[in-house]
C-alpha cells in the first residue's frame, strides 16, 4: 500500500519577534528628564498615566495616556516630563528584522480599546515570565546601566515565553492592521473645497513661521485653527506632502541657518531660541538635516563670504 501524501500550506510569519532585550514599567518624578540612548534594536514605550515630551533624531512628540511611540534601531531618543504631572510608562525593547515592521518607523500611535487589551495581556503575561522593574527614579538623567536588569523568574508559568512572544506580535500585527483597515479619504466634492484647503494650509504655515520661536505644539495648533489632531495632520500631509511635525522641524533648521549667516547669536542662544532642549541635539538635528553641524555650516558660510 503506497504512502499517501498529505497537502499542506506553510504558514507565513510577518511579524517575528525573537529577542526581548528590556521590558520595564516606570513611575517618574513629575520633573525626570532622561537625556537619551540609542540602541541597534526596536523599541516602543506606551504612556499608561499622565503625558512626556519624546524628542528623537526626526521629530519632537508630546505624548499623553494611551499613546504609544516606536524608536526604530540607531535612533536616538529622549525623554522629558511635563514638570507638572508624574507620568507612568511601559517600555518594551526587542528584536524583529521582519520587513512589516517599517510600518513604524518615525511613528506614534493612540491606542484602541482592542490594542490596550492586548497590551494588558502581554503586560500580565511578562509579568508571569520575567521580574518585571519597577523603575522610580529620582529627579535626574537615566543612569547608563539599568539598576534592575530583566530577568527570569525562578519557576515561570507553562508556555510563558510564548506567549509573551505571540502576544507582543498579536498586538504589533493589529496596529498595523488598523492603519490599513482605514477607509480610503473621499475625494473632494468640488474645486472651491480644494482651494479652501489649500487656503487654510497656506495660514497654518504662515502661522509656523511667524510663531516659530513660540515653540508652537500640535494643541496650539488644533486650538488655534479650530481643528482635530487628525484632521490636522492628514490634511497638513496631503497637501505638503511632509508631517506637520516634520515640518516644524524643517522651519526650525532653516532659520537656524538664518541665524548663522546673520551672526548675531551663538549657538547656544539659536538652540534656546528654536525650542531645542540641549545644545547637542540641536546639533544632531541640524548635522541630520544638513549633513554638517552648525559649526561646520558657520565655517562654510564665513569661507563664501
Amino acid at each position: 500500500m503506497g504512502k499517501t501524501r498529505y497537502r499542506f500550506i506553510k504558514l507565513k510569519e510577518q511579524i517575528s519577534v525573537d529577542k526581548i532585550y528590556s521590558m520595564h514599567y516606570n513611575e517618574f518624578n513629575k520633573d525626570y528628564v532622561y537625556s537619551g540612548e540609542q540602541h541597534n534594536f526596536w523599541e516602543f514605550l506606551y504612556v499608561d498615566k499622565g503625558e512626556v515630551e519624546i524628542t528623537t533624531d526626526f521629530a519632537s512628540f508630546h505624548l499623553t495616556q494611551g499613546d504609544m511611540v516606536f524608536y526604530s534601531p540607531n535612533e536616538f531618543h529622549s525623554l522629558k516630563c511635563n514638570r507638572k504631572t508624574p507620568p507612568n510608562t511601559f517600555i518594551v525593547a526587542f528584536g524583529c528584522k521582519s520587513e512589516a515592521m517599517r510600518f513604524f518607523t518615525h511613528k506614534t500611535l493612540r491606542l484602541g480599546n482592542e490594542e490596550r487589551q492586548q497590551l494588558s495581556l502581554l503586560m500580565e503575561e511578562a509579568d508571569k515570565l520575567f521580574l518585571i522593574p519597577v523603575t522610580k527614579p529620582v529627579p535626574g538623567s537615566k543612569p547608563d546601566v539599568p539598576v534592575n536588569p530583566l530577568a527570569r523568574r525562578e519557576k515561570p508559568d507553562f508556555g510563558a515565553e510564548q506567549l509573551v512572544k505571540i502576544y507582543l506580535e498579536a498586538l504589533l500585527i493589529r496596529l498595523i492592521r488598523r492603519h490599513q483597515a482605514q477607509p480610503a479619504k473621499p475625494k473632494l466634492s468640488s474645486v472651491s473645497a480644494e482651494k479652501g484647503q489649500r487656503d487654510l494650509v497656506g495660514r497654518i504655515v504662515e502661522y509656523l513661521d511667524t510663531h516659530l520661536t513660540e515653540h508652537p505644539s500640535l494643541d496650539k495648533l488644533c486650538a488655534e485653527f479650530a481643528l482635530s489632531k487628525s484632521y490636522l495632520r492628514s490634511l497638513f500631509r496631503d497637501h505638503t506632502g511632509c508631517g506637520l511635525m516634520d515640518y516644524v522641524v524643517r522651519l526650525r533648521i532653516e532659520r537656524a541657518k538664518l541665524h548663522i549667516r546673520e551672526e548675531t547669536l551663538n549657538m547656544t542662544e539659536i538652540a534656546e531660541r528654536l525650542g531645542y532642549t540641549s545644545l547637542h541635539y540641536f546639533s544632531r538635528q541640524f548635522k541630520l538635516a544638513t549633513g554638517m553641524s552648525p559649526s561646520e555650516y558657520s565655517k562654510t558660510v564665513q569661507a563664501q563670504g
